[in-house]
């Protein structure tokens, strides 16, 4: 559905924006994760015509939408939400219809539809500046799916909600896109968000897209270093390949040697890249079928998220995620001394080009 090839725009003093292919499929759900600054939100605005780019083409339903000239008709195609929600201070409803009535359409129906859809029908009556920060976005979005668009850009566009909400908001939208048939594009930083709502990830960074995949490979199989810092893998280091048999590879880390499933080649240098869920971390050497095992020294214990993230030194640094159950049972603090292990095909290996930075 959207095929976007060579696209360029050149910001004086600043890093091009530059995009050489990205294709996103009708009816599904993508997302665009990166750091601020990555060029996301130039992205969206330059889909939906509210910037121009120096070159290239983007072809939407089959047009390249740069070169059209009703460019209002393609416009009322597509929907656009922003980070914040912006209303005007008349009642829910109001708000709700304002797309329907700016396009002549005298039928009410749809809106009765997305308010019950988003679950504001019993809020269709109150002022806008009544409703909480949460009901706010939920009017928003059911402004942005009124006209039935063949496609909706959100920009971030669960900002500023807390975890408990964004989730069932989460849950509702990507519902109501699938009811729908709706092609949606949405940028964010947010790791969770992009793993519940989308089907493709790309990520972004200084105006590029490094990598566009299913959310899996994206956060299991990163292509880049860069990728791989950025969506959550804690240990990066490098290594080198000293044998291999079949598919399992040997890798030389100083003083060590890692085992790791991978396709890469004997002599390969490497960026070995292993996330810390998938790291075991026990008293005594386990018996389980992970085929790496060190001695290591905690380093430091800090709360993660909803667990502990325990830094080790195996030789080389590593780090584990463990539950606040797991830091009481096991006495883990500073100085102690611990088996870490995790399983050859946690390894995710990336093949580390003469002009990569050393880590």
């Amino acid at each position: 559905m959207i095929k976007i090839e060579s696209l360029k725009l050149s910001f004086p003093g600043r890093l091009d924006f530059l995009i050489d292919e990205l294709s996103i499929e009708e009816g599904r759900i993508s997302a665009i994760i990166g750091p601020n600054g990555a060029g996301k939100t130039t992205l969206l605005n330059i889909i939906a015509l509210f910037q121009k780019p120096d070159h290239g083409s983007i072809r939407i339903w089959g047009e390249d939408i740069l070169k059209i000239r009703d460019k209002l008709n393609f416009r009322r195609k597509i929907s656009f939400v922003f980070s914040q929600p912006y209303l005007i201070n008349r009642t829910v409803y109001d708000n709700v219809v304002l797309p329907l009535r700016l396009r002549g359409i005298r039928g009410t129906q749809a809106v009765d539809e997305m308010l019950d859809l988003f679950k504001i029908g019993r809020l269709k009556n109150n002022t806008a500046s009544t409703l909480s920060q949460g009901e706010k976005h939920r009017v928003s979005l059911a402004r942005a799916f009124v006209t039935r668009p063949r496609l909706v850009l959100l920009d971030e566009p669960f900002l500023s909600l807390d975890a408990r909400f964004k989730e069932s908001l989460i849950d509702d939208l990507r519902r109501i896109i699938s009811l729908n048939k709706i092609t949606a594009i949405f940028v964010t930083q947010d790791h969770f968000e992009a793993l519940a709502l989308s089907d493709t990830i790309a990520v972004m960074m200084n105006g590029k897209i490094l990598q566009m995949s299913s959310p899996e490979d994206i956060f299991t199989r990163p292509a880049s270093r860069e990728a791989a810092d950025f969506v959550g893998v804690e240990t990066i280091i490098e290594g080198l390949i000293s044998k291999k048999e079949d598919n399992l590879c040997f890798i030389k880390v100083r003083e060590k040697v890692l085992e790791a499933v991978s396709a890469y080649s004997e002599g390969d240098d490497v960026f070995i890249c292993i996330r810390p869920e998938d790291v075991t971390v026990s008293k005594h050497m386990d018996t389980n079928s992970a085929r790496n095992h060190f001695k290591a020294v905690i380093i430091n214990i800090e709360p993660w998220r909803l667990e502990y993230k325990v830094s080790l030194d195996c030789g080389f640094n590593l780090i584990a995620s463990v539950t606040a159950q797991s830091v009481k049972s096991l006495d883990l603090r500073a100085g102690g001394e611990v088996i870490a292990s995790f399983k050859a095909t946690a390894v995710h290996l990336i093949r580390r080009k003469a002009q990569d930075d050393r880590i």
